[in-house]
Parts: structure tokens; sequence; C-alpha cells
């Protein structure tokens, strides 16, 4: 009668790890050929209750962090002066943008790395400024693209890299 039990229930957990549903990976997203420019590179716009203006002084720096697995790659460092114009504090989450490279494919920020990150600044509050900084991999020169999304609407700057 035992061995009638441990049969039933090895067929019972067959069943249940035989039906586990294995989850697709996510494929980064590539932009279409034809997208442009809906701010500008040293140009103030408006995104959500922010004033935003991204420099086009860009610089190209090299990760120094010993235990990343980022250590000693070449990334793009972009300032981005934020003003809060909005009636309470509030800061530019890290899921408001993407970044594309000159292969118009996604590429992942790399703002973990650096304490002046925008990925992770704190809230400002009404009237306040700040300068941080977009990180992201540096894939050669050309175009690469920021796109801000307000979930109703995308936005895109282009910012062309020559280094």
């Amino acid at each position: 009668m035992n061995k009638i039990r441990y049969l039933i229930l090895i067929l019972i957990l067959f069943i249940f790890v035989g039906c586990t549903k294995e989850e697709p990976v996510e494929e980064p997203s590539v932009l279409p050929s034809n997208v442009t420019a809906s701010y500008y590179a040293d140009k103030t716009f408006s995104f959500r209750d922010f004033e935003v203006t991204v420099s086009s002084n860009v610089k190209i720096v090299t990760i120094n962090k010993e235990l990343s697995q980022d250590n000693n790659k070449k990334v793009v460092q972009v300032p981005v002066t934020v003003k809060n114009v909005g009636n309470s504090s509030d800061h530019i989450s890290m899921f408001y943008y993407k970044f594309y490279n000159n292969s118009m494919t996604e590429i992942s920020t790399k703002g973990s790395n650096f304490d002046d990150s925008l990925d992770y600044a704190g809230d400002l509050a009404p009237g306040q400024t700040y300068i941080k900084y977009f990180y992201f991999p540096y894939d050669g020169n050309g175009k690469y693209y920021i796109e801000f999304n307000t979930f109703s609407k995308k936005n895109y700057l282009i910012l062309d890299i020559n280094k």
C-alpha cells in the first residue's frame, strides 16, 4: 500500500512540475527607422511636471566598480537638468525613459554604477532643480535615442555622439 501512495505522490509531483509554464525571454525592443525628434538637446522641454534640459555636452567615461559586472566598460554620460514645476514633491522615474543605441536597439541604463545618476535621484520639492546624469553603454559613434514615455505618448530625443 505504501508503494502505491509513493507512486501516486510521484505522479502528482510530475504533473505539477510538468505543467509549469516557462516565461518567454523579453527581447530588447527596436525603434522603427523613421523616428524623429520631439525634444532636442540643449533645449528645455516639459515632461510631466518637470522642465528638463538634456545637454549635448556628453562624455565617454569608464565604469570603475570592481564588483560590478560592468567594470571597465565605457558608457555615455549625459548631463540632465531637471526642475520641478509641479505642486508636489516628485522625481522622474527610471521607468519613464529608455535608451537606444545607434543600431536602434534598446540598451539598458548603467546608472546603478554611479551616485549621480538620474535613475536613483530623489524627489524634488516644487521649484527645486538638480543636475543628474543619464548613463548608457557606448557602442561607438552615431545617433543614440532617448525615449520619454508618458504612457499616452512617446517622445524622442536624438543625441549625435562623435567622440
